[in-house]
């Protein structure tokens, strides 16, 4: 019979390969995917922790370290760890890690014992901030090289998770496809303004339809309202046009007026030229 025997670091980076894994297949539009990725994410971080307090002594990983004799069926917990941790030095493990860790015990527990309920845009958030923090933990306090360690199948969603700016533009990416699915253009409306267009301020293409945006259009990545290639009506004649077509008159009341090149008079500075 084959025996499959890992340690307690080689453990945890099963469990986190795991998590990827499930992560990527979430983001591919299998949400139940999410669940799993909890779980394992769980299971990775406190075998991590629990790593990091063995790696200070061996026998620290078990609840009575100074018995006469050492239960080793009995390991501490991920509380027990951060506890250690911040005993050594206050909020090495911060509030703010807490709280997710808090959430991801819950959560844990929830799908493990009773029924549970996922909101699936807060669990994908959550994770990838937990990863980030936990990601920061190990290298700033650890000598383990986490990235070293990833599978190749699994690399790409860990660059994702441990970047923030690629995580956030991977988010913006995806609600933008997903509200323009939602939103198809009317293509026998010639004057149908499409649901989602390139944004101009950060060039991706996340600029999408908001009726609470001044413009019509906000960009979900770096919030933008504004462009030369928004869609917009002359405020004289209604004629369908873009921002960047259209010239800008401010208003004695305050405010701006659009006009379209006939309205605002240059066709006929144009004319009498």
């Amino acid at each position: 019979m084959t025996t499959h025997e890992l340690d307690l670091l080689e453990n945890a980076i099963d469990s986190l390969a795991e998590a990827l894994a499930k992560f990527e297949a979430g983001d591919d539009g299998e949400p139940k995917a999410f669940k799993f990725a909890v779980l394992h994410m769980a299971h990775f971080v406190e075998l991590v922790f629990k790593h990091h307090i063995a790696s200070k002594h061996p026998l620290l990983i078990y609840k009575e370290p100074f018995a006469a004799k050492v239960d080793r069926n009995k390991t501490i917990t991920l509380w027990d760890a951060i506890n250690f941790i911040n005993n050594e030095a206050a909020d090495t493990v911060s509030p703010a890690l807490k709280k997710d860790l808090e959430w991801l015990k819950r959560l844990r527990n929830d799908i493990e014992h009773h029924k549970f309920r996922m909101d699936v845009p807060e669990v994908r958030a959550t994770i990838g901030r937990l990863f980030r923090s936990v990601l920061e933990f190990l290298e700033n306090h650890t000598d383990i090289e986490l990235e070293s360690l990833i599978p190749e199948s699994t690399m790409e969603t860990f660059q994702v998770l441990s970047d923030e700016y690629e995580f956030k533009l991977r988010t913006a990416l995806q609600e933008a496809e997903a509200f323009e699915a939602a939103h198809p253009v009317e293509h026998h409306d010639p004057d149908a303004r499409p649901a989602r267009l390139d944004c101009e301020n950060c060039g991706n293409p996340t600029l999408v339809q908001n009726d609470q945006s001044s413009t019509g259009y906000r960009c979900l990545f770096c919030e933008n309202e504004n462009g030369d290639n928004i869609p917009t009506a002359c405020d004289i004649c209604g004629v369908e046009s873009t921002q960047g077509e259209l010239d800008a008159w401010e208003l004695d009341e305050g405010g701006y007026e659009y006009r379209c090149y006939y309205c605002s008079g240059r066709y006929h500075l144009d004319k009498d030229d």
